[in-house]
Parts: structure tokens; sequence; C-alpha cells
């Protein structure tokens, strides 16, 4: 009999479960972003003129929970680093594993790159401004800079990610502090202002009618009441702020009592984040007028000569018309600015671990799954994903390469449905995996394995979600430039699996092997 041959690294993988149902809590919600919704709310506004945005964040939290339910389920029955690579790699396919995975970690990538500059732009140079620093806001506001600051921020989480889970994790706890301290202060201010005092102040100091707004954005027909075709557009937008409630399954393999953790931390995650979100949008609606927030929104968007103010009427800079206290103000935008270094930082951590997954199972070279044993953090899989988020944050200043990516939305979701497939035919494909997963996995109603059940609707909602975010209202015109750099993500997934595939197989280790089994612990 020949040698056994051993698919995967090692018999352990290094990590360690120290992560608490909490700390992942906590992980989800700055993945998501919240806040964000400063921005994204304008955005809705003038996309679907007559939106309610209160309610469609309410609505959003019960759909997303149902895909959350199906998500925390599959990563209770693979616990391990990888997520969906991990269970689609095993009940489907490997390519299909990776290459829906790999799509994600370009995504997560991209958007880091792509936050430094909302940062800079929408957070600290607007602060600056507002403190009379004009010329450091403008000269930090240009592409060199804000290389540069993108570089030594992108340092300090590879030194804080290099100590292993456990310390970003406390890392985030303070990020998500601050994000909430400035909420707490932008909604409290709001709410014991009201609309009228907003509307004397705005009118003083910006140059600017405050009714004259709501003038004229209805002489340009936006709507003056809430529509319903309007809120079901809405709803879809807003969902999409959701993405990435369930980053925690990436990371299962470093988190605590699993069967627990992970209904806690993606339900958590969504209910907290739907309120906040909601929050913010009722807080802004009663604090600066509904009517005119819609309005300023739309004059902006189309460039109505009536817009006279020198910024984007994002809601955290329109906060500096209702209270001129800069200390109020700081702390409203500061908070903002750490919103987005959280989400820079949850982004890395979670491209380290799927690098770290795929070298585990030999896709891609072993040297990535190499882990610390003083910090238990795969040291060389965050030597790639730094360099590789710095050269999208390249990309995104010096060049117009990521504009053509648009299509994210419909390839985040293309990837869900692949993951559904997956979980409906879980329990009859690999019934071993099925059969020895713990009580709440083997579930069932009547017949029907539950995790097939929300397999099934997380199908519908995806394809639904899918076909949404190609839609020219959300995407912009169709491209077909963007269409081919977008989708020819998954196409260099594909290749670069069956390469890998082809040279083990040529060494003599076939690859296919690996996912016969789960990695171990």
């Amino acid at each position: 009999m020949g040698e056994k041959v051993e698919v995967h690294v090692r018999k352990a993988s290094g990590l360690v479960r120290n992560i608490s149902a909490w700390d992942a809590l906590v992980y989800n919600i700055l993945v998501m972003a919240p806040t964000a919704v400063y921005v994204y709310g304008v955005w809705a506004l003038a996309l679907f003129p007559g939106v309610n945005l209160p309610l469609t964040a309410l609505i959003a939290i019960p759909v997303c929970t149902v895909i959350g339910l199906f998500y925390a389920i599959y990563s209770v029955s693979m616990p391990r680093s990888g997520g969906d690579y991990v269970w689609v790699s095993r009940v489907l396919h490997p390519a299909l594993g990776f290459m829906i995975t790999f799509f994600l970690f370009i995504v997560v990538l991209a958007v880091a790159g792509s936050y430094i500059p909302w940062f800079v732009e929408w957070g600290i140079a607007p602060l600056l401004q507002y403190l009379g620093y004009e010329s450091v806001a403008a000269t930090i506001s240009t592409p060199v800079p804000m290389f540069v600051i993108g570089l030594v921020y992108f340092l300090i989480c590879a030194v804080i990610i290099s100590r292993g889970s456990k310390t970003t994790a406390y890392v985030l706890w303070i990020f998500f502090a601050l994000t909430l301290i400035g909420f707490l202060t932008y909604a409290g201010t709001l709410l014991s202002l009201g609309a009228k005092k907003f509307a004397e102040n705005f009118s003083s100091l910006s140059g600017m009618s405050y009714e004259g707004v709501i003038e004229a954005a209805a002489a340009q027909g936006y709507p003056q009441t809430f529509l319903i075709s309007a809120t079901m557009m809405g709803i879809i937008f807003t969902i999409l702020n959701f993405l990435g409630f369930n980053m925690s399954v990436y990371i299962a393999g470093e988190v605590k009592e699993v069967k627990k953790s992970q209904f806690i931390a993606i339900i958590g995650a969504i209910v907290i984040f739907g309120i906040i979100t909601w929050a913010v949008y009722q807080v802004t609606y009663f604090g600066m007028g509904a009517k005119f927030i819609a309005a300023i929104s739309y004059l902006a968007a189309i460039g109505d000569p009536t817009y006279k103010l020198n910024h984007d009427p994002f809601f955290h800079f329109l906060f500096q018309y209702a209270v001129r206290n800069p200390v109020i103000y700081g702390i409203v935008v500061f908070g903002w600015s750490m919103m987005t270094l959280a989400a820079i930082l949850t982004y890395i951590f979670t491209g380290v671990r799927l690098v770290f997954a795929w070298s585990f199972d030999r896709v891609l070279p072993v040297i990535f799954s190499k882990v610390d044993r003083r910090y238990n953090s795969p040291y060389v899989a965050l030597i790639l994903v730094v360099i590789l988020t710095i050269i999208f944050e390249a990309l995104w200043l010096f060049t117009p390469v990521l504009n053509y990516f648009v299509y994210i939305v419909t390839g985040w979701f293309i990837a869900t449905s692949i993951t559904a497939i997956s979980g409906i035919i879980l329990p009859f494909k690999r019934k071993d995996i099925f059969e020895i997963s713990p009580s709440i996995v083997r579930a069932k109603i009547g017949n029907i394995p539950v995790i097939s059940i929300l397999g099934a609707i997380t199908l519908v909602i995806s394809v639904w979600l899918a076909y949404a975010g190609a839609m020219p209202v959300i995407s912009g015109p169709v491209d077909p430039i963007a269409i081919a750099f977008s989708f020819g993500v998954f196409v260099v997934g594909l290749v670069t699996y069956f390469v890998s595939s082809w040279y083990h197989k040529a060494k003599g280790i076939p690859l296919e092997l690996s996912f016969k089994e789960l990695p171990p612990e």
C-alpha cells in the first residue's frame, strides 16, 4: 500500500477560538458600517423620490433575518474559517466555493481601499474646514496625501491583526464605542433642537432658504408625500446597506461556542444595525424635516442652480447648521470617521481569513497558512492582504479602473444564491456532515430539513436582489465593459482554482481530496 497523502497543510489549523459572541456581533455591525447611512440616505432620497426611509429600514430587518438564520445554521454545521468557501466546496464543487469567495475577497479589499477617501473627504477634511483649517483640508484631500494616510493606516491594521483576533476585537469595541457616541450625539442634538430651529439656523447660516429648498424641489417635480412605489424600491436599496451582516461566518474557526454565538452575532447585528439605520432616518426627519432633507438631496443630485452649498448634503454635513458648537459637531464627524476606519479593519481581517482558508486546503500556496505561534495569527496571509489593499487604494486614487466595478451587488447575491443551493442539498448530498451536525442543523419541519427551507427562501431573495442590483437605477446605465470587469472576477477565480488543481495533480497531490472532509480545527 502507498503512503497516505496528507491533503491538508497540517492536523490543526493553528487558530484559537477566543472571539466571543459579542465580539463577533460588533464585528458584523462594523462590517456594515453603521452611520454610513448619513451618506446612503441622501443617495436613496435622490434615486427614489417619495421614499419613506425609516419604513425601509424596518422592512429590511426581517428580510435579512431569514438569510441570517440560514447562514448561522450553516456555520454551525461546518464551523471553520472560510465560511461559505468551506460549505460550497464540500457540498457542490471546490471550484464554485473558491470562485464565490474570491469575488467577495476582491470586493472587501476594493471597498477597504475606497474607504480612505471617505475617511478624508467626508470626515476629517470637512471637520478641519469647519474649524477654520481650509488649506490643510484642501491639501489632505488630494490623491497623494490620501494615499499616504491610507498606507499608514493599513500598516496600523497589520500591526493590530498580527497581534491576534482578540486584540483585533478589543480595537473594534473601541471603534464601535466612538461610532456610537457620535451617533448618539447626532440623535440627541436633533431631537432636542427640532426642525423649526434647524430651519432658522440653516436659512441664516447656509446662504440658502430652508423653505426655498422645498419649493425648488417641488417645482422640479419632487413629490411632497411618501409614495409606495418609491418606498418599495427604497427597501431594496436599504437591504443592500445591510451587506456583511453574516461576515462572522468567515472567522468561525476563531469563534467560541459557535452553536450559540453565530445566532447572537448575525441576528443581533441585523437587529442593531437596522435599529440604528431606522433611528438615523427617523431622527433626521424629525430634526431637519422630512420634506427638506428629501428636497435638498434631490436638488444636489440634479445640479439645480438653487443649490448653493459647497458640500454634499450628507446628514453629518448638514448637522453643522443644527448647532454652532465645534465640540458637538466634532464628536459627530469624528464618530463617523471612526466608523470608516473600523470597517476597513474588518475587511482586511476577513480577507486574511479567506486567504488562510484557501491556503489550508492548498488552493493557494501553503506558505499563506503559516500561523504565528505567539499570537495565532496568519502573518504571511496578512502581508499579502495588506499589500493588495494598498494596491486597491492606489487604483481608486490614481486610475479609473475600479469605476468599472459597478455590479458588486449583483455579484454578491449570485454568490449568495450558490451558497443557498448548497444549503438546500446539504442534507441529501452530504449526509455524513449533516447527520453529525448539532441538532439545530438537523431540525426538520415535517420531513423537510429547516436548513433546506431557509436555503430555498434565501435563494429566492438572492435572485431578486441580484436582479435588482443590476437595474440602471442602482448600477447606472448598462455598460458592457463594467459587466465584463465585474463578472470577470468570477472567471479569474475559476481559472485560479483549476490551475491550482492541475498543478497539484501533477505533483501527485490531487487537490480534490482536500474537499472530501472538513478541514481540521
